[in-house]
C-alpha cells in the first residue's frame, strides 16, 4: 500500500510540475522568408579570436558559441565572455541587419566567465541561487579550490570539466588558457557552478531580467535569440516517463548534463532531490522560453527536434528519402508546419550531395526552415580553424556553394505541398521552376 501511495504522490507531483514546463516546438514571431540565402543557419565558434562577421552575415541565423574568442576572454582581467559575445553579434549585425544574430546562454550551469553570473556568485546574498558541496563530505571528487591557488576555494559546487585553466606540463592545452598568474573569474575558483532552480521565483526573475533579456542578451537590439545549453535529467522521471526528452540519463549520469559524473555524491543529493531539480528547471525553462518569445526573440530549443540543447539537423539518405518525403508532402505534416533544421551531408569538409539536399529542402520546407552544415553543432567551417578550436586549421574556410544563395523565388502555392508524381519521385513548383527529387535513382533537380 505504501509503495502505491508513493507512486501516486510522484504522479501527482509530475502533473503539477508539468503544468508549466519546457514549451513544445513553437514558431518565431518574425516574418518567414523563402529567400534561400537567408534560410541558412550556423552555430559559430572561433576559439582563437573573432569569427569573421562578414561570413557570419551570410546566414539567416548565426549563433555564437561561448567558446568564441576564448583565447582572448580567458586571459581577460576579469573574464569577459558575455561582452565579447555581444560585440561579435554587433559586428555581424552591422554587416547584415537582416541576419538573426544569437548568443550563448546556460541556465543549468552558472558560468563565471559571464559577468552577470560572476557578480552574483561573488555576492553572499545570492548563495541560495546555487547548489553546494555536501558539507559532510571530507574529500569530494571535485576540488573545492582552484588548481593554481589552493587558498582560493568555494563551498558552492563546481567542476572543471569544460573550464579555462592555467596551462601545466600535465595539461598544456586546457579548455581555454588563463594567464600564468591565474584565472580571473571573480573571487571563486574558475569552474562550472550550478543554479538551484528550486529557489523559486527569485532565481527565475533574476535569470530573465539580468541574464536573458539583459542589455547583453535579447534586450540588446543586436541580439535576436539564444542557444540555451544543457539540461537536467532524473532517473526517477525517466522511470515514470521514459519518453521524456533526455532519457535515459547518460550525459554522463543523472543530474546536470556535461558535469562531472560524481556530482550527485559531491553535492549529497538524493534521487528525489534530482527529480525535484529536474522539475524546477523544466518549469523555469518554459518561463524563460516564453519570455524570449514575448521579447520578439527566438531560441534553438523551440525548433522541432532540437529540445534539450540538441543541435542536430535532419540528414537525407537514399534509404530515408522516399519515406521522409511521403510524410513531408502530406497535409499538415510537421515538415510544413513546424520550424525545421535540414543538414547538408558533408565529407572531407565539402558538401557531398548538394543537388539532393537542396532539392529535399525546397520540397519539404515550410515557412520556417533552415539549412546548414550537416553535423552535430552545425558549425560551418568558415573561420581559419574548424569548430571549437580543432586542428588542423583551414586558412580560408569552406565557401558557401552558389546553390544555397540562388534565388529560387518561393513555392507557387505556399499553402500547398510537394507531391509524389510517380512512385519515389517527388515534385514541387517554385516561381523559378520545378524542383524534383527521384528517390529511386537518388537524383535531385533544382531550377538553374
Amino acid at each position: 500500500m505504501m509503495k502505491n501511495f508513493t507512486k501516486t504522490l510522484a504522479f501527482v507531483a509530475y502533473l503539477l510540475h508539468t503544468a508549466c514546463a519546457v514549451l513544445p516546438p513553437t514558431l518565431p514571431s518574425w516574418e518567414p522568408t523563402y529567400a534561400m540565402g537567408m534560410s541558412t543557419l550556423s552555430m559559430q565558434c572561433n576559439g582563437s579570436g573573432w569569427s569573421d562577421p562578414t561570413r557570419g552575415a551570410e546566414f539567416g541565423i548565426i549563433s555564437y558559441d561561448w567558446s568564441n574568442s576564448k583565447e582572448q576572454w580567458a586571459k581577460a582581467q576579469p573574464m569577459d565572455c558575455e561582452e565579447r559575445l555581444l560585440q561579435q553579434a554587433s559586428m555581424t549585425k552591422a554587416a547584415n541587419p537582416a541576419t538573426h544574430t544569437w548568443v550563448y546562454r546556460n541556465v543549468v550551469k552558472a558560468l563565471p566567465w559571464f559577468t552577470s553570473v560572476r557578480e552574483i556568485l561573488d555576492d553572499p546574498a545570492y548563495s541560495g541561487f546555487f547548489l553546494k558541496f555536501d558539507p559532510d563530505l571530507a574529500e569530494p571528487a571535485m576540488d573545492r579550490c582552484a588548481a593554481e591557488n589552493q587558498t582560493k576555494c568555494s563551498l558552492l559546487y563546481h567542476d572543471q570539466m569544460q573550464t579555462p585553466a592555467v596551462p601545466t606540463p600535465e595539461n598544456p592545452n586546457p579548455d581555454g588558457s588563463c594567464l600564468d598568474t591565474g584565472c580571473n573569474s571573480g573571487e571563486n575558483p574558475t569552474g562550472e557552478y550550478l543554479f538551484d532552480h528550486r529557489n523559486g521565483t527569485q532565481l527565475l526573475t533574476w535569470l530573465i531580467d539580468n541574464h536573458i533579456l539583459s542589455d547583453t542578451g535579447v534586450g540588446h537590439p543586436d541580439v535576436d535569440g539564444m542557444f540555451m545549453d544543457d539540461y537536467w535529467c532524473s532517473n526517477l522521471v525517466c522511470e515514470d516517463k521514459p519518453d521524456t526528452p533526455g532519457c535515459p540519463c547518460n550525459d554522463p549520469v543523472q543530474g546536470a548534463t556535461e558535469v562531472d559524473a560524481n556530482q550527485q555524491k559531491d553535492m549529497g543529493l538524493s534521487d528525489e532531490d534530482i527529480r525535484d531539480l529536474y522539475y524546477a528547471w523544466d518549469k523555469n525553462m518554459g518561463e524563460i522560453q516564453q519570455a524570449i518569445l514575448d521579447a520578439g526573440g527566438y531560441t534553438w530549443s523551440l525548433m522541432d527536434g532540437q529540445n534539450n540543447a540538441n543541435a542536430s539537423p535532419f540528414l537525407l539518405t537514399g534509404d530515408n528519402c522516399a519515406s521522409t518525403l511521403r510524410a513531408a508532402c502530406s497535409s499538415g505534416s510537421d515538415w510544413q508546419t513546424k520550424a525545421k533544421l535540414f543538414g547538408l551531408t558533408v565529407e572531407d569538409n565539402e558538401p557531398s550531395q548538394l543537388d539532393q539536399d537542396v532539392a529535399f529542402f525546397l520540397l519539404a520546407r515550410g515557412d520556417y526552415a533552415w539549412l546548414g552544415w550537416g553535423v552535430w553543432g552545425m558549425t560551418w567551417p568558415f573561420n581559419p580553424e574548424p569548430a571549437h578550436g580543432e586542428l588542423p586549421p583551414l586558412p580560408n574556410g569552406v565557401p558557401r556553394p552558389e546553390m544555397i544563395d540562388r534565388d529560387f523565388g518561393k513555392p507557387v502555392d505556399t499553402e500547398g505541398f510537394c507531391e509524389e508524381v510517380s512512385e519515389g519521385v517527388f515534385r514541387r513548383e517554385w516561381t523559378s521552376g520545378t524542383v524534383e527529387l527521384d528517390c529511386n535513382a537518388f537524383v535531385g533537380t533544382v531550377p538553374v
